[in-house]
């Protein structure tokens, strides 16, 4: 569904998708959205928004955790290096390809 304006296309979709999120939010953001239904009040859980400091101690957690994996992976691989290198000093192997 789109129309011709000028030289360009211009998507009609686009623009009903933004005035139908816009008066949504407008609807559910105010008191337009308070009905009254018949039966019993039951109490629901409230949404509220995100806790800064649980939200800044998962991160610290998280990245905490995943600090400590590499560096344990970066040690490890500097441990192989340090073999490597002393059994290199000490004769036991060689890089050079033997000929025969």
């Amino acid at each position: 569904m789109t129309q011709v304006i000028g030289s360009s296309l211009f998507p009609i979709s686009f623009v009903v998708v933004v005035l139908v999120h816009l008066s949504l939010s407008l609807i559910y953001s105010g008191d337009l959205c308070k009905v009254e239904m018949a039966g019993h009040k039951v109490a629901h859980a409230t949404l509220k928004g995100p806790s800064v400091v649980k939200e800044l101690v998962i991160g610290l957690a998280l990245g905490l955790a995943a600090g400590g994996l590499w560096k344990m992976h970066h040690w490890n691989e500097q441990r192989k290096t340090r073999a490597f290198y002393d059994l290199l000093e000490r004769g036991e192997i060689s890089v050079v390809h033997p000929e025969e």
